[in-house]
């Protein structure tokens, strides 16, 4: 059982902020949709998001946050006016529906976004945005179960050209726990806090970055 970072309750708040979002985002200031979600991850909103940040799930427009992601990533001050419809687009759905995705799941946007695009999900608005919530969760784990077909440590190890003998070596874990962790997706969950770091330091990257969801 997934424990997630905000109750239901807030629920319907993070995704029509996250929809509005990605509608003044896209539609007003006429951002790529892949850039500006990578903003967005890059700007460290979108952990805030994950976290249940009540300034960002509800304390803010959707424009606000955009606002907000330009100026910290590119300093760059945005002076475009907010208009919102009671007819929403498809790059409102397509934030609304990624963050019931994310909550449901309780996978990172940047882990979601290493398997599927703002593109592809723009995509399935004809055929899914009438479907609820939940048949979008089983459309796109099967997506993500297709396309993510290596662990994340083994990703990262390769990414970062380390062996899992240089790993062990760095590491003092064991080389065939090592081996085990690349390969079988469920391994990493029965691994203790303390492995993950010391793999997590050598990797340069958070434990969260390794860990199967």
């Amino acid at each position: 059982m997934e424990i997630r970072a905000y109750c239901d309750e807030y629920l319907d708040d993070a995704q029509d902020t996250l929809g509005n979002m990605m509608d003044y985002a896209l539609n007003i200031c006429m951002l790529d949709g892949e850039d500006f979600f990578h903003m967005f991850i890059s700007s460290g909103i979108a952990e805030q998001f994950e976290h249940g940040n009540p300034k960002y799930l509800s304390g803010m427009t959707g424009g606000e946050i955009v606002k907000e992601i330009m100026f910290r990533t590119k300093k760059v001050e945005l002076q475009e006016l907010e208009e919102y419809y009671l007819d929403k687009t498809p790059e409102y759905w397509c934030g609304w529906i990624l963050a019931y995705y994310q909550w449901k799941t309780c996978r990172s946007f940047k882990k979601i976004l290493q398997v599927i695009t703002v593109q592809d999900i723009l995509y399935m608005y004809p055929t899914q945005h009438e479907a609820d919530e939940e048949h979008f969760v089983s459309v796109l784990n099967r997506i993500f179960q297709k396309r993510h077909t290596e662990t994340y440590l083994k990703q990262k190890m390769e990414n970062l050209k380390v062996s899992a003998e240089e790993l062990s070596r760095q590491t003092e874990v064991p080389e065939e726990l090592i081996l085990a962790l690349m390969q079988d997706f469920s391994e990493i969950k029965k691994v203790d806090a303390l492995t993950l770091y010391k793999i997590s330091r050598v990797l340069q990257c958070d434990m969260e970055d390794i860990m199967e969801v």
